[in-house]
């Protein structure tokens, strides 16, 4: 399970513009989705607190907003980051949005992927090719996970690694064929056929 990021906000009024939310430090937010019940939640958030947020979370990690209402109340809601916009200059988040998914409906995300171990096969003279960083999958938001642990130490020469062959739960459905190769072991200097058949395809288009 993705560890939670909680995150205090409090309600926008109403007709509070954002120019004036931006000379108080805080940057304007809103809450949306199947999920919600109601109408869309309007925030304010530290620009502080909103940079923090940017370094130190993923797409996968589910946000606690803990939102403080004008009598003094608080309030939680679960979301995630869906999008921020950023100042074109300073690139300073200027405004974010947050999504809350349906109960019992599957996300669209891409989780990554850490490799650990030294393959065994890096000291007889091979590489190591990674074919992909992260995983698109369909997953419910109770099964989101922050990453996939993949154990490659025991990869040989030549040996390689595809979807099907990493041990990831049955609720998760990835987007992508079984047979694909996530990371392979080639004889250093060689090109993976995967890779050198992408890259013949590639130089075919551009002629």
């Amino acid at each position: 399970m993705a560890k939670v990021y909680q995150l205090k906000a409090i309600e926008r009024k109403e007709g509070e513009k954002s120019n004036h939310v931006k000379k108080e430090g805080f940057i304007p937010a809103v809450v949306y989705g199947p999920g919600l019940e109601g109408e869309n939640v309007h925030l304010k958030i530290s620009l502080v607190d909103a940079m923090l947020m940017i370094e130190k979370i993923e797409e996968t990690t589910p946000i606690q907003l803990k939102v403080e209402k004008e009598n003094g109340e608080v309030y939680t809601l679960t979301a995630f980051l869906k999008t921020i916009q950023r100042h074109k200059v300073s690139d300073k988040p200027i405004h974010a949005d947050f999504y809350i998914p349906a109960a019992g409906h599957k996300m669209h995300l891409n989780i990554p992927i850490e490799f650990v171990g030294e393959a065994k096969g890096l000291s007889k003279g091979g590489m190591l090719e990674i074919h992909h960083h992260e995983l698109p999958v369909e997953i419910l938001p109770k099964d989101i996970v922050e990453k996939f642990v993949v154990d490659i130490s025991e990869l040989d020469v030549n040996d390689h690694l595809t979807v099907k062959d990493l041990n990831i739960a049955e609720s998760i459905d990835v987007l992508l064929d079984p047979e694909e190769i996530v990371v392979a072991i080639p004889v250093a200097g060689r090109i993976s056929e995967t890779t050198e058949s992408t890259e013949e395809e590639t130089e075919g288009e551009e002629a």
